[in-house]
């Protein structure tokens, strides 16, 4: 039996959606937005303690705990770029041919803010190695020497 090949404008016509209408491609990319949200918020948090160790351990001040403080900001201020991206992507609509365009831009510029993120982190994953008694001593309040 032959198949049936669809023209343009019955694709046009048609909704888009997926599971036979029980999800639209909107409340995908809503979806999707949120869960990648939930990983900033975790890596933020992250962010918080490396830079709560790094000011607490100041009389280690040497090259490689300015490189650290200054990719925890950069790091916090790319958080804080991407953030403010996920929520023009979560409150837009994409079934709207019009804005169309300037989603898929933003999401691209989220996904390369995504990959520079990771980067900028597992570097600084490396440089802040937390030693457990630097840790400890900054969480309880106290310095060991």
């Amino acid at each position: 039996m032959p198949q049936r090949v669809m023209n343009s404008l019955e694709i046009k016509d048609q909704p888009t959606t997926l599971n036979h209408g029980e999800t639209t491609f909107n409340r995908y990319a809503t979806k999707k937005t949120l869960a990648n949200s939930s990983f900033e918020l975790a890596l933020l948090v992250t962010n918080a303690v490396q830079l709560k160790t790094l000011l607490g351990n100041k009389s280690n001040q040497d090259a490689l705990w300015i490189v650290g403080l200054s990719l925890v900001c950069a790091s916090l201020f790319i958080q804080v770029i991407n953030a403010c991206i996920l929520v023009l992507l979560g409150t837009d609509d994409i079934s709207k041919e019009q804005r169309q365009h300037r989603l898929i831009s933003l999401n691209n510029f989220s996904l390369v803010l995504s990959v520079l993120l990771a980067i900028v982190n597992v570097v600084l994953n490396v440089i802040v190695a937390v030693d457990p008694q630097i840790l400890s001593a900054t969480i309880n309040g106290t310095k060991h020497d």
